[in-house]
């Protein structure tokens, strides 16, 4: 059997109610809390107050940050940080979707390192532990609360880019994941957070990093996603299916914190900083092309995989097989309505080529991706996708 390292040293608390317990489990990090969350939702939806009370009532004297926005900037990283610091907070609360979650790491991380968030793009460049992050995911689909990465945008020479630190002191020391806190989540976030746990099951799966345990995680929560995910859209209000989701969001993320994604997340950033699509909505434009490209040749789990997605797999030839799946990939975003009445500019040449260029110089998703890519390669997928 393959060798492997497994490592998750996140706590993990799972269930309705589970984040009931904010209070007595922030209290044994730290008695000064930041909670770090969005721009209006939490507190809409009475979420933030109950958090802060709980909190309270646990004597965590509590400093609220809110404002964090889709994709959060590094400017907003240090706003966050100038207050942690002057409040001298010793942890730090995320409370909301993926992008609250990793604006929690960011403060940590410059609550105790010098200079900028900069200074720490890339892998394991922080020098000294952040302080600790308690993560409350009110969304299913980023990972963020099980994972070691962080992705911000920063502008470069008048350009926007996604920007990701990742580094084994960024896993949350807690996370509280109560599905109780994605009840009132509208069916577009609802599709366009899971699709993205998806995405992470399926490049997991795929990754030339994977192994037998993190495919155990990608496989059920592929399998979860597919039948549960539009079961949610459906049924909003169902807490059982929202269960479902939210852990299968879990497994997704617990199984890229050791493999890693492939190209379609590397992708996928362009087209969130270009073109303005969300990363939910990037992702399910690029999985069938992705998809497409790493299986019409054959791949060892192609098999295990059509089943993972409902299909009878048996007596078929590769190209077949591949065929199948990638339609089955392709009617399940069309199931999820992300795709319905998206409308992107042309786009020219030139730019679709300089997407293509990027994504050339990331060499560890290219090594990680299961067929070695060229950069024809690469500009083929983007406009099969676009």
């Amino acid at each position: 059997m393959q060798c492997f390292q497994f490592y998750l040293p996140t706590k993990v608390y799972f269930g309705q109610k589970a984040s009931e317990n904010v209070g007595k489990e922030t209290k044994i990090l730290g008695k000064k809390a930041l909670i770090v969350t969005g721009k209006s939702s939490a507190r809409k939806t009475g979420l933030l107050q109950r958090v802060e009370k709980s909190l309270k009532r646990a004597e965590v004297e509590t400093f609220i940050f809110e404002g964090v926005e889709a994709n959060p900037s590094v400017e907003t990283i240090n706003k966050g940080t100038k207050l942690a610091k002057e409040k001298k907070c010793e942890v730090i609360v995320g409370l909301g979707g993926g992008s609250p979650l990793d604006a929690a790491k960011g403060i940590a991380i410059l609550s105790t390192n010098p200079g900028s968030l900069v200074d720490y793009f890339g892998r394991n460049r922080i020098k000294k532990n952040p302080l600790p992050v308690v993560a409350i995911p009110t969304t299913a689909g980023a990972g963020s609360e099980v994972t070691p990465y962080a992705v911000f945008t920063h502008r470069e020479n008048r350009c926007i880019r996604k920007k990701i630190v990742a580094d084994s002191s960024l896993f949350p020391k807690m996370v509280l994941a109560d599905p109780e806190l994605t009840l009132s989540l509208p069916a577009s976030i609802t599709a366009d957070t899971g699709i993205d746990a998806f995405s992470h099951a399926l490049e997991s799966y795929l990754s030339n990093r994977s192994y037998p345990l993190s495919d155990v995680l990608a496989s059920e929560a592929m399998k979860l996603l597919f039948n549960y995910l539009p079961k949610a859209m459906e049924n909003p209000k169902e807490i059982n299916i929202r269960s479902q989701v939210l852990y299968a969001s879990l497994l997704a993320g617990m199984a890229i914190a050791q493999t890693g994604t492939i190209l379609v997340h590397a992708m996928s950033y362009r087209l969130t900083t270009d073109l303005g699509l969300s990363h939910g909505k990037a992702c399910a434009l690029l999985l069938p092309s992705v998809c497409e490209f790493n299986l019409k040749e054959g791949h060892p789990k192609l098999t295990l995989l059509g089943e993972c997605l409902g299909e009878n797999m048996e007596n078929m030839t590769i190209k077949k097989a591949a065929e199948k799946v990638v339609t089955t990939i392709k009617d399940f975003i069309c199931q999820l309505a992300l795709l319905q009445n998206l409308k992107i500019e042309k786009i020219k040449e030139r730019t679709i080529e300089d997407f293509a260029q990027e994504i050339m110089q990331d060499k560890r998703k290219l090594a990680s991706n299961p067929r070695q890519a060229t950069l024809e390669d690469v500009i083929g997928m983007y406009k099969k996708a676009l």
